[in-house]
């Protein structure tokens, strides 16, 4: 009888040692409050990498209004799969308006050759929507730290995107060099 007591405690408690040695764990980030100053400054750090990413699959857009929706701890391999969203706009915050969830794997890991790395991140996934102003409403709604993130950030982005598209600045003149980049001196 006591070794049947023993047997079954054992058998019961194996489901909650299995659990602490899980593979991985997912936090989601609420998106029906503003976001916390660690996600911002998440994102932030992750700016570069979002602009270089929007840039390689086309949209070379700005974006705004970005919310990290969940990270996703692979204890096993040692990395973090982080899923994000930003809208991208044209101008002034003008349409086209187009949602961008991408998400990022911190570090790329072994298995970087099946994906795109940027920034020393692969980029597992990448999906473009586009999306109405009414969308662009309710999406930003708890984004209201973005025109702190923005104007911060400005500076940041257009620096990259003349990196991205090779413009040397320079003075206000531009002229073509031999190999048709533009180049302002």
């Amino acid at each position: 009888m006591r070794k049947i007591i023993i047997i079954s405690l054992l058998l019961m408690s194996f489901p909650a040692i299995n659990s602490a040695f899980a593979k991985s764990d997912i936090e989601y980030f609420p998106q029906d409050q503003p976001p916390s100053v660690i996600e911002l400054a998440f994102l932030r750090e992750l700016g570069l990498p979002i602009l270089e990413t929007m840039s390689s699959y086309g949209d070379n857009q700005l974006f705004d209004y970005g919310r990290i929706e969940k990270i996703e701890r692979n204890r096993q391999n040692d990395y973090y799969d982080v899923s994000l969203r930003v809208i991208s706009f044209e101008g002034a915050h003008n349409p086209p308006f187009k949602l961008i969830n991408i998400t990022f794997r911190i570090p790329p890991g072994e298995s970087s050759e099946k994906y795109k790395v940027i920034s020393n991140k692969a980029v597992i996934s990448y999906k473009v929507k586009n999306i109405t102003p009414e969308e662009v409403d309710k999406l930003s709604k708890f984004t209201n730290n973005s025109q702190i993130f923005t104007e911060h950030f400005l500076s940041d982005t257009i620096f990259t995107l003349f990196n991205i598209i090779n413009v040397k600045c320079s003075y206000s003149t531009c002229i073509t060099s031999n190999l048709g980049t533009p180049e302002l001196y």
